[in-house]
């Protein structure tokens, strides 16, 4: 059985001023059946990395914690061990990052392995630990860490908008689009539950009026990055449509739109199924191909499997109840 009294509080903060819109017919018992494979699989992934010794990033153990805390109640033990795990990825600044060097921007400027990145922090972890404290099995201490975090990064170009990362090398460039709206997202989530300082609303403000502003009708979306021309991929684009959706509402249905008639189908979509329940049949068959293809490796299972169990979940959740199987119906604005 799913534990769901958390489960309101979780599709609020998915679906804020959003219509959800009824799914054609289909099982959404599939759902569930794609996240516990899913899960399973990367559990023991993890599993066999660790055994060898290796670490297992951030991104990887957030979404296994966030399933746990879903499936089986967040203060059980087995959401507690995952919890833990993810307590130790974090960097000696407050954030999260790869756990390895990476030349974020590929001209050389190597960031050391406890470089805390944005997207990380905000959004690969910081979705999971909201999830969790409104749960009850995240202490407010860890939301108010990753806030203090973010509002401390350097800005980055014109300060108009928070760096990549909290290296020094990442600082000054471009604004990244779904940087910026994971960011902004995290921080407005935080002041909203009084985890954050009423101060930061001045730079939500600032990076949304330039998210805003970004927006390009012509494009269906968001470039990936300030001065781009080209429209950023699915899976780039959906962290800022479904921050957007929470941060300005009225662009995040005209994003949201936008971005399913650009991406039909797309297995990135299922970050955006609660906020448009019809997007579901059209979407699994993208997402179970991507979750069941075959992995060599450990880490292969972990990138083609571990985001998926929570997010299939909150689809199956936050659609069936309303929609059940049989329904149809079109989206909003069609």
């Amino acid at each position: 059985m799913v534990c769901r009294p958390a489960i309101t509080a979780i599709l609020t903060v998915l679906t804020t001023a959003v219509l959800l819109v009824p799914a054609q017919p289909g099982s959404w018992a599939r759902y569930e059946r794609l996240a516990d494979r899913s899960y399973t699989e990367s559990e023991r992934a993890v599993a066999q990395v660790e055994s060898a010794g290796g670490v297992v990033r951030a991104q990887f153990i957030a979404p296994l914690a966030w399933y746990s805390g879903i499936r089986f109640g967040w203060r059980s033990a087995r959401t507690r061990i995952w919890l833990d795990k993810l307590a130790a990825p974090r960097t000696p600044a407050g954030g999260y990052g790869l756990s390895v060097p990476f030349d974020a921007y590929r001209d050389g400027s190597v960031n050391p392995a406890d470089t805390g990145y944005t997207i990380t922090g905000a959004w690969h972890v910081g979705r999971a630990l909201m999830a969790g404290y409104d749960g009850g099995g995240v202490p407010a201490e860890r939301i108010r860490q990753v806030a203090g975090w973010l509002t401390r990064l350097r800005p980055a170009a014109g300060g108009r908008c928070p760096a990549y990362s909290d290296s020094a090398h990442d600082a000054g460039r471009p604004c990244v689009w779904n940087v910026s709206a994971v960011a902004a997202w995290f921080l407005a989530e935080a002041a909203r539950r009084g985890l954050a300082p009423g101060s930061v609303w001045g730079l939500i403000r600032a990076w949304r009026a330039e998210l805003a502003a970004a927006y390009r009708p012509d494009l269906g979306g968001w470039p990936y990055a300030a001065g781009g021309s080209a429209a950023q991929d699915a899976w780039h684009n959906v962290p800022v449509v479904a921050s957007m959706a929470a941060l300005d509402p009225a662009l995040g249905r005209v994003a949201l739109a936008a971005h399913l008639d650009r991406f039909p189908g797309s297995a990135a979509n299922a970050d955006l199924l609660p906020l448009d329940c019809a997007e579901a049949d059209r979407a699994f068959p993208a997402i179970e191909r991507t979750a069941t293809r075959p992995a060599r490796t450990p880490l292969e299972t972990l990138q083609s499997r571990a985001g998926y169990p929570p997010l299939l979940l909150l689809a199956e959740l936050g659609c069936a109840d309303r929609y059940p199987v049989g329904s149809s119906g079109a989206r909003a604005g069609r």
